[in-house]
């Protein structure tokens, strides 16, 4: 269970802070739900229920599980699927699932499926650039909270310490 003032990481919204728990008024039900506020829409409100069964919610990672993340990316799998239908629901499959590295796997299958067309003198997929800007939007955000850094400058954070990993 979360309390008010712990930072969530929400499947559709991205972090959230808890900022009430408790009935809400939305007929007649007796459901306690969790009040959060996402971190990066100041006029959102989300509502989820407190027993969670669909895990909308889950703890956010740790700064020390963020910095092994960063050094991990080269080694996490990109999505092998080479149907274009079935890429789509791989990509929804790992945005919803809220996992940080399955935003990764989705990002860097996103980004050498883009890097390929655009060498080949193709244009980029609109499937590819619309479900790796919602992955970034999760991930960086997840991880500008929980290192303590502007959201803005999480890219280049972890390119610089991709860069040193691989020097």
């Amino acid at each position: 269970m979360f309390k008010i003032g712990d930072y969530v990481a929400h499947y559709k919204e991205g972090v959230c802070e808890v900022v009430n728990i408790g009935k809400i008024d939305m007929g007649s039900s007796d459901k306690e739900y969790y009040t959060l506020k996402p971190v990066y829409d100041a006029g959102g409100t989300v509502y989820t229920p407190v027993d969670n069964k669909r895990d909308q919610i889950r703890k956010l990672i740790t700064k020390e599980e963020a910095e092994n993340l960063i050094k991990e990316m080269p080694k996490i799998d990109i999505i092998g699927v080479t149907n274009e239908k079935q890429r789509e629901g791989m990509y929804k499959n790992a945005l919803l699932h809220n996992q940080c590295r399955e935003w990764i796997s989705l990002i860097k299958t996103s980004y050498g499926r883009n890097k390929k067309r655009l060498l080949a003198g193709k244009k980029t997929i609109n499937v590819d650039e619309r479900y790796m800007s919602s992955a970034e939007k999760f991930l960086y955000g997840e991880l500008a909270v929980v290192m303590e850094i502007p959201r803005d400058k999480v890219s280049g954070y972890v390119k610089e310490h991709l860069d040193a990993e691989l020097a």
